[in-house]
């Protein structure tokens, strides 16, 4: 991957007012689609898609309804911050539909969880249910918990849940790789190198696991680490525009 433009996004991400900026036709489509550029700026490359955001304010009722579910679908930070911000909208009907797809979510969320829960209770010992009932933690604690000290509580949920696993499979790089993870959310980066650099190890062509490593050293200053993981993170030709777009609004 490109070096300069990965800074080039992380500037971008960090700016008071964040504006993705496209650098080609695929990017453009990916930003739409997500809602990081307006129609605006979508027509300055000459696109054809129709942007979710702009859809959110259609007359017609059902596909007010479609835009919001389809940004909840997104099912990412950015895509929560959005519909948060949908809150504050001065559609009373924008406001009512994404509150309503907040709850959906996160009733799915906590039904996915308790379901997890009563499964590895009757299977204590199976290690692919504690797995998914980790991730689930996880995802739940990135994308709907605001509060801090509850968020901090079902990710250190979830590092319990790894390390059981990890002490029965030490080498297992999916398990390092969450708990890797996890510890970056957390900001305990020495122990997020640890267990990313670890997972690298144990799979070379694991490219999620380069991507949080660089933004573990980014986050800490280390630019030159981050260069070297540009450089040979392994991201075949046609993927990059999906990891640059990954990078501006997955973390």
């Amino acid at each position: 991957m490109n070096w300069e433009r990965y800074l080039e996004l992380k500037r971008e991400r960090h700016r008071p007012q964040n504006r993705f900026r496209p650098e080609n036709e695929i990017e453009a489509k990916q930003a739409l689609a997500l809602g990081l550029i307006d129609i605006g700026q979508y027509v300055e490359y000459s696109l054809t898609l129709e942007p979710l955001l702009d859809s959110v304010h259609d007359p017609d009722p059902d596909v007010r309804k479609q835009a919001i579910r389809k940004i909840a679908e997104q099912r990412t930070p950015f895509s929560i911050r959005m519909l948060h911000n949908m809150l504050l909208d001065e559609d009373e009907e924008v406001r009512l539909y994404t509150a309503s797809e907040l709850d959906r979510l996160e009733g799915e969320m906590q039904k996915h969880i308790h379901q997890l829960r009563k499964k590895l209770i009757e299977n204590p010992n199976q290690l692919e249910i504690r797995f998914k009932l980790a991730k689930a933690y996880i995802e739940y604690a990135r994308l709907l918990l605001l509060d801090n000290n509850l968020r901090q509580f079902f990710l250190n949920k979830a590092i319990g849940i790894l390390n059981r696993n990890i002490a029965l499979q030490p080498n297992n790089p999916d398990y390092l790789f969450y708990r890797g993870w996890v510890y970056q959310m957390q900001g305990n980066y020495q122990k997020a190198i640890t267990d990313l650099t670890k997972t690298i190890k144990l799979n070379k062509r694991f490219a999620m696991a380069f991507l949080i490593l660089a933004e573990v050293y980014f986050e800490l200053g280390e630019y030159h680490y981050v260069k070297w993981i540009m450089n040979v993170i392994p991201v075949k030709k046609q993927q990059v525009e999906e990891y640059n777009v990954h990078l501006y609004w997955k973390t």
